[in-house]
């Protein structure tokens, strides 16, 4: 009984909260009347056995409850008539109707969450917390924020979608590809919550992953902006997968060519390649260029391949930075096009393009972790250990400072030494 429960609570609770959301237009009492289904079924099903399909049981009672909520507010008056029409009196009865015929109601419920209007991280706790059911607790522990300061970032949330009129749909054609951006970012944003810090929040990566499958599944086999969401699924599982070879038992980062490549999970590298070939295959019929996701999974599967080949093509991976930078005008990616024209053996030149990016990057340790690499590489080491050191003062962790003055100690006591 608990176990069927649990199993409606985290594997169907996105459909059931996004069919009560569709019945009665409101978050935060769907969110709640879900949460009292839940609590009910405990209840009814201990003493009368798991229905016939316990997700359906859940979503007519939440509904039943929403609308009585709706009620009690004295709230959407016009609807409720077509409300009462449409509830059956019976849940059991109900059964054969909630079968999620149309498949879109999660995608529905990811694209309004990730609207553009709502902050980064609002959007990521919000499209957590309704799709996936990850606790207040959870997400707190997640976002390094108290559970009460989490708890106020959904109210807020969920006020805005509701005050502001936000849609509840799946934009239209017009709108299709901002809004997929924004949810690209948003899981994206939650990836890179686990990724620099590869020694815990290992579930932002997880979920991530799960919501990027989610999104897959749910759009339209040709349709380009499913070709965005399966490249960003390949990039996290490409990524994904080197996650225990990324830290040393130190707590120390791990450079790539360090990596110990039986660290990685191969089932996650295998599928991430097999997504990834799959999308491009298709958008190469379909004659439609890569997005900025599909372009990045393409980099990061140059890294993965040569498990099967004889090494690392560091010149085809800056050609292909070299295109995103088309795509994306960051100077981040301009500081990865670097590291790579570097690997290919032109130190000086990825020393230039490091210094276009200097004003942008002004004070970001990874700029200056960057150029104390390429000065290193240059046998220019007193003036790398002052860049290695100047990485360490800006360091958003004691991880990676401690990493950056690491690089100051190998560079010997001469450099160590040198000051600006």
């Amino acid at each position: 009984m608990a176990a069927a429960v649990e199993s409606v609570a985290s594997s169907e609770y996105g459909r059931v909260v996004a069919s009560v959301i569709g019945t009665v237009n409101d978050w935060a009492i769907a969110e709640d009347a879900v949460q009292d289904a839940l609590a009910r079924a405990l209840y009814r099903w201990k003493q009368e056995g798991v229905p016939t399909n316990p997700a359906a049981w859940v979503t007519t009672v939440a509904r039943r409850r929403a609308i009585d909520l709706v009620r009690h507010e004295q709230a959407e008056r016009r609807a409720l008539s077509r409300l009462d029409f449409e509830i059956v009196p019976d849940a059991e009865e109900s059964v054969s109707d909630l079968g999620f015929p149309r498949g879109d109601e999660r995608l529905q419920l990811i694209f309004t969450a990730c609207h553009p209007a709502l902050t980064l991280e609002a959007r990521a706790a919000l499209t957590l917390r309704t799709v996936l059911n990850v606790s207040v607790d959870d997400l707190a522990t997640l976002f390094a924020v108290t559970a009460d300061a989490m708890q106020k970032r959904l109210v807020r949330a969920r006020a805005k979608i509701k005050h502001a009129g936000i849609p509840y749909r799946v934009p239209d054609s017009s709108q299709m590809a901002a809004r997929s951006e924004s949810v690209c970012e948003v899981l994206s944003g939650l990836f890179t919550i686990a990724y620099a810090d590869p020694t815990g929040r290992a579930q932002a990566a997880e979920e991530a992953i799960r919501l990027a499958r989610v999104c897959c599944q749910l759009l339209p086999t040709d349709s380009t902006e499913r070709l965005e969401f399966e490249g960003l699924l390949a990039l996290l599982l490409l990524q994904h997968s080197r996650r225990a070879a990324r830290t040393s038992e130190d707590g120390q980062a791990v450079q790539f060519e360090l990596q110990d490549r039986a660290l990685w999970v191969q089932d996650e590298v295998a599928e991430g390649l097999y997504v990834l070939d799959t999308a491009l295959k298709r958008a190469a019929y379909a004659k439609v260029a890569g997005g900025r996701q599909l372009v990045r999974a393409a980099i990061a599967a140059e890294y993965v391949r040569p498990l099967q080949s004889d090494g690392i093509d560091h010149e085809r991976i800056a050609d292909i930075y070299e295109v995103l930078e088309q795509l994306d005008q960051s100077p981040f990616v301009t500081l990865n096009r670097a590291i790579a024209v570097a690997n290919a053996g032109r130190v000086e030149d990825a020393l230039g393009l490091v210094d276009t990016i200097a004003v942008a990057l002004r004070g970001h340790h990874l700029h200056a972790a960057v150029r104390g690499d390429l000065l290193r590489r240059l046998h220019r080491t007193e003036e790398a250990a002052i860049e290695f050191r100047a990485a360490a003062d800006a360091a958003p962790s004691d991880r990676e400072r401690h990493t950056y003055l690491s690089q100051v100690a190998l560079l010997g006591p001469d450099a160590a030494h040198a000051h600006t």
